[in-house]
């Protein structure tokens, strides 16, 4: 992940919420109207016999029913609800109801009435607000679900109350029905703004993608796309009696997390270019982001179309590592095809912006036809900036490449083999390991073996890649450890990076294990190379995730002093209504 926007995904995880299972909500409802059950016998002297219906009519009724029934409402209203949900909307409506109707007593003896019915109004105006966030952003199909609990609590405790309570709760539901719908306005204008959608019909799109997979979030990415024309760099190997290898360098990027648009992309390359195949993580941030699975299969395409003319190459260079700087580069050749594959392990190994990469393929044009830049991604503890053009780091990936390229160019080539192997590990996507695995190339040449060692997964434990490397240099003369990228392995953070959850010693054996089996699976072999434009792939675009999660940022920023405005408001209108049906 390119660390800004990583940073500013990041910000955004502090909104997303968790819910509990919904037995652990009715629980938890239980236990506190029993509290305040328990209170109201203390107060009356401790007469157990002497119970008042009031705190279950009040309170444990309305939470239970809504819990119960608020999914089911909403699917009349062509909404959907998890139980889960419904039971953290209930428990927080209690938790609201009972702090605000209970807390003034210890100071106003005859403040009740009043403050319960400001407490009901508020639960109205949060569960509008949180279904309005969670199921549908149409307050017109989310108002009557959102009344159930308040409504529910205002019947059952108006005949211990009085009409005068009655009236007071429904003047105030009115009015922070009409507040909540200002303050939407409100807030969602900078987002509408902006990227013509609220944040409301944006949260929808994110929580139905999560829940149920919904493609609507791909949708509103591809409406505010931009179309790019991106260079992809394959190296295709052929062997007599054994299936051929593929290495593809898209210059897009497998983000942003999840299942959202292009996250995948790994996954959904490889299975388009069959068995044997492995694709590398290229030059590109976030902005890079293909909007769906159909940009991906157009990469494919253009890959399809750009095959080389022959893959009869039957020479390559050894292997080859040049520094500048902090930047480490392996090199090696095929034929007019060379991989040049980057690390700044141990320092952070972020994403590059597509100009730098862009810049060393043009440059590498002067030694040969395709250049093949790979960002191995191998390494980070925190979220970091990514390298921008114009930088001291960009200056060092592109002078380590320049070197590269010169003295690589200067080395005999000779015939080689190559080998393939795969291994599917038992880890899951949660603990920072992809869909592919573990895959590996061996390349043989002049009697030295070079493992390319490709993990499916986002980055690498900070230390993780020296040590793996350093342990299979002791079966092959040369290796790098690289990583896809792939952010399935991501919800929202950024950092579920391989070896963060399941320690080396664990994964060891069986990276050991392929890297061997490609080893025995070495052959003859002949390359050829090919560099396919890649037209019309839609984009997240410029700076798109930056300004999403800075508009969100900003807006949150202001939320507090609109809100608190809009609630005198309500207050001052419910006041002034109240007086004049009164008296």
């Amino acid at each position: 992940m390119s660390g800004e926007m990583d940073l500013r995904l990041e910000s955004l995880s502090k909104y997303i919420v968790t819910t509990p299972s919904w037995v652990k909500s009715f629980a938890i409802i239980l236990l506190l109207s029993g509290c305040v059950e328990i209170m109201v016998i203390l107060g009356k002297g401790g007469d157990v016999e002497d119970v008042s219906l009031f705190p279950v009519l009040a309170y444990l009724l309305p939470a239970v029913i809504a819990l119960a029934l608020t999914p089911r409402l909403m699917r009349v209203f062509k909404g959907k609800l998890t139980y889960e949900w419904s039971g953290l909307t209930a428990l927080l409506g209690l938790v609201i109801s009972l702090f605000i109707s209970l807390s003034p007593i210890l100071l106003i003896s005859w403040s009740f009435p009043l403050f319960f019915a400001i407490s009901l109004a508020f639960v109205f105006a949060f569960r509008m607000l949180l279904l309005a966030a969670v199921v549908d952003f149409r307050l017109s199909r989310v108002i009557v679900p959102a009344l159930l609990h308040s409504g529910i609590a205002t019947a059952g405790s108006a005949p211990y109350l009085g009409v005068h309570f009655l009236l007071l709760c429904s003047l105030l539901h009115i009015s922070f029905a009409v507040g909540v719908l200002l303050f939407i306005i409100v807030i969602e204008r900078p987002m509408k703004a902006n990227f013509h959608v609220g944040p409301l019909e944006l949260a929808n799109a994110f929580l139905a993608h999560l829940s149920e997979g919904s493609r609507k979030l791909d949708d509103y990415f591809r409406s505010i796309g931009e179309r790019v024309v991106v260079p992809q760099v394959s190296l295709f190997f052929e062997r007599n009696g054994k299936d051929g290898i593929v290495v593809t360098i898209p210059n897009v990027h497998p983000g942003p997390l999840g299942e959202i648009g292009g996250s995948n992309m790994p996954k959904i390359l490889h299975g388009l270019l069959g068995r044997n195949s492995m694709v590398f993580h290229g030059s590109a941030t976030h902005d890079f982001n293909p909007v769906d699975e159909v940009e991906v299969k157009k990469l494919h395409g253009a890959v399809m179309q750009g095959l080389p003319a022959s893959v009869s190459n039957d020479t390559c260079t050894g292997p080859g590592r040049y520094r500048c700087g902090s930047v480490e580069v392996l090199a090696q050749a095929f034929g007019d095809t060379i991989l040049l594959v980057a690390t700044r392990s141990p320092e952070v190994t972020e994403d590059l912006d597509f100009s730098i990469g862009l810049a060393i393929m043009k440059s590498g044009l002067r030694f040969y036809d395709n250049v093949g830049f790979v960002d191995a991604h191998n390494c980070m503890s925190s979220l970091e900036p990514g390298v921008s053009p114009a930088t001291d780091l960009a200056m060092e990936y592109i002078g380590a490449s320049e070197v590269a390229l010169a003295a690589t160019a200067e080395k005999e080539q000779q015939r080689f083999s190559a080998g393939y192997a795969e291994r599917h590990l038992p880890f899951t996507r949660q603990q920072g390991f992809g869909d592919l695995g573990v895959q590996v190339l061996a390349i043989c040449s002049a009697g030295q073996t070079t493992a390319y060692v490709l993990f499916d997964g986002n980055n690498m434990q900070t230390g993780v890649r020296d040590e793996l490397r350093k342990r299979l240099l002791e079966h092959v003369g040369e290796c790098e450890i690289l990583t896809t990228d792939t952010h399935v392995v991501n919800t929202v953070s950024g950092k579920n990076q391989v070896g963060l959850a399941v320690p080396l010693d664990e994964f060891y054996p069986y990276v050991k294990e392929t890297v061997l089996a490609a080893l025995a699976d070495a052959s003859p072999a002949r390359s050829g190379g090919a560099t396919a434009w890649c037209r019309d792939i839609v984009i997240f675009g410029s700076q798109r995730i930056s300004q999403i999660a800075s508009t969100v940022n900003g807006m949150m920023g202001f939320m507090l002093p609109v809100a608190v405005v809009i609630l005198l408001f309500a207050f001052l209108t419910t006041a002034m209504a109240y007086m004049v049906l009164t008296y």
